[in-house]
């Protein structure tokens, strides 16, 4: 079959300086919209690569400062550049066609090959808007245009819209430089094959013949394979694509995909082994959109695979190298879903402690620094330490407080209303309830602002049980008072005050507590008040207190030494004092004879 591209004839005319200083700035003063002039009228002159551009280089040098024969011979050497296909060299030198002394031809055809060079990018930039304008309706005259917004919607994935313009684009395509033509044509091609023009679609595959570039090339059996699938052939489908399985370029990358989902399509790959291939091809393709979607198709088979925390990590490559885009927005969203549900069960016991654990390293790489992952690493921290795992639990309330600590100052997220103090509140209890006094120290003297008066009872009730167990009383005792002081603090410190020795503080400390609790004052407290009085010289107290507590009178013996305590030693009676501090004895002997987890009531 005959192909549609066609060589213009010879002596056809380059559209050149001659063509563009038609354009006046009389013509642009006009109200009406001026096109840039037509890019190519006949087939361009070919010369070595090195002496034009050596030619062009002079000429170039020569122009200088001056105006309009800098903005020419910037504009002709990106027009070299863009002959050869080379759109990054081409735009870099299209930036410096700007500013004031440039005349209105020259910026208009600078702006052609702008759009033109943009285009063939195969960077994937969007175009520049001086650019992009070009293919706005007011410039539907302007004979490039059709292949242009063929070429523009064909790269942005519209071959509905690109369809309707194959024909115009591929006729005025035929006049432009081979190297052009061997990037666009397989663009084209595809487009072809989607919207089912199938004498457009075979003359366009014969074309390929004509460039070394596309004969046999990754997307000449990519494209075969699409045409077999869609005559339902799947073999020979599968047999394009396998053919070019192991090629580097975008073609080969689109056929391994294709591959993967014929496979799936025809059950002749099991889950299994599509999340391999997939896996590998996420690997050996990064940094665009198609890569993207090649790890959201990997988190939906690891899904529907029972994989779940495989594909919280893969949504999480997602977020991390497609960070700022729209993939790396949804893949957030559908993380945090699977992430909840994870973190629920394994609170619930769904999930047995160690890969729970596992679970969480792996997936906490990439979430650290968003809010919702804090609350659900929290969840984690309680889940160990109500198993008693009071090390991980400490350390893991820890790290979740820098993270979003460091996350609310760099203005990633912001943290719930008291949730950093949570935080600080649940990780010095764990300390405590581990026996990790050292950390637990040197976190209580960090200045740590605490407005929820919950959390500050707590966070009081864990200072001072850490200034108990270490022995430090005097802290204790001159860190307490006041009315908001916990019922649990004061018993501490009351305990404090007993055990030092100052009979007088301990007993108002104890009066304070029985103000607080009365007859169900617990029994090792009731003794610790009544020998307390009575060492500070209250005699009248102690007696009142002797048959005050219901639970004192159990005790084997209380009334001989409720006597002793209460009634005064005969005067004459001989070592009357050494039997009133006999009878003070026995009464500490039967406090601590309680056993010990009563005494710490």
């Amino acid at each position: 079959m005959a192909l549609l591209l066609s060589v213009c004839p010879a002596h056809a005319e380059l559209a050149g300086p001659e063509q563009v200083a038609q354009v006046t700035p009389a013509l642009l003063s006009e109200p009406r919209v001026i096109d840039p002039p037509a890019l190519y009228l006949g087939q361009r002159a070919t010369q070595p690569f090195i002496e034009e551009r050596e030619h062009l280089m002079d000429a170039l040098v020569d122009a200088g400062d001056r105006q309009p024969e800098l903005a020419r011979a910037l504009t002709d050497l990106a027009e070299f550049y863009f002959a050869h296909a080379m759109a990054p060299e081409g735009l870099s030198v299209l930036e410096a066609v700007a500013g004031e002394g440039v005349p209105p031809a020259h910026t208009l055809r600078a702006r052609a090959f702008e759009l033109a060079l943009g285009l063939i990018d195969e960077r994937d930039r969007p175009l520049t808007p001086r650019a992009a304008s070009l293919l706005e309706p007011a410039h539907a005259a302007w004979p490039d245009q059709p292949l242009f917004r063929a070429m523009e919607q064909a790269r942005s994935g519209d071959c509905v819209e690109a369809g309707a313009l194959l024909t115009e684009a591929m006729a005025r395509l035929a006049r432009f430089p081979a190297p052009v033509q061997a990037r666009v044509l397989p663009g084209f091609l595809e487009c072809a094959i989607e919207t089912g023009q199938w004498r457009l679609a075979r003359d366009i595959a014969a074309s390929f013949d004509g460039y070394p570039e596309l004969k046999d090339g990754a997307a000449y059996f990519y494209l075969l394979g699409k045409v077999a699938e869609v005559a339902d052939e799947p073999l020979a489908a599968f047999d394009s694509y396998a053919h070019v399985m192991d090629g580097q370029d975008i073609w080969a990358h689109r056929a391994r995909r294709a591959l993967v989902t014929l496979g799936l399509t025809r059950d002749a790959l099991s889950t299994r082994d599509a999340i391999r291939l997939l896996e590998l091809e996420s690997e050996m393709w990064r940094g665009d959109d198609s890569a993207g979607e090649v790890l959201d198709e990997l988190a939906s088979l690891q899904i529907i695979a029972g994989r779940k925390p495989e594909a919280i990590e893969t949504y999480g490559l997602i977020v991390t190298r497609r960070a700022g885009t729209s993939q790396a927005t949804a893949a957030q969203q559908k993380a945090r879903a699977l992430i909840e549900d994870l973190y629920r069960r394994g609170s619930e016991g769904e999930i047995p402690l160690g890969e729970f654990m596992a679970d969480h390293a792996h997936i906490s790489r990439y979430f650290r620094f968003t809010q919702n992952f804090a609350l659900a690493s929290e969840l984690f921290a309680d889940t160990f330490r109500k198993a008693g795992a009071t090390k991980v639990a400490a350390e893991e309330y820890a790290t979740t407080h820098d993270y979003l600590t460091a996350a609310q100052d760099l203005g990633i997220t912001t943290a719930e209303e008291g949730q950093l103090s949570r935080l600080k509140v649940k990780e010095a209890e764990t300390l405590l309830a581990g026996g990790q006094f050292e950390a637990l120290g040197t976190l209580l003297l960090q200045p740590i602002q605490l407005t929820d008066p919950d959390l500050k009872r707590r966070f009081d009730l864990v200072s001072a049980r850490y200034f108990d167990e270490t022995g430090q009383t005097a802290e204790l005792i001159g860190s307490g008072g006041g009315a908001g002081e916990t019922t649990q603090i004061l018993r501490l410190r009351a305990l404090a005050l007993f055990e030092r020795g100052d009979w007088g503080a301990a007993a108002g400390a104890y009066e304070e507590l029985h103000g607080r609790e009365g007859g169900d004052m617990p029994l090792p407290d009731a003794i610790r008040y009544l020998l307390a009085a009575h060492r500070s010289g209250d005699d009248a107290r102690a007696a009142e207190l002797a048959v005050a507590f219901p639970s004192l009178t159990e005790l084997p013996g209380w009334a001989e030494i409720a006597r002793g305590l209460t009634t005064a030693a005969p005067a004459l009676l001989p070592l009357r004092e050494e039997t009133a501090r006999a009878r003070i004895d026995k009464a500490q002997e039967t406090l601590d004879s309680l056993p010990a987890v009563e005494r710490l009531n």
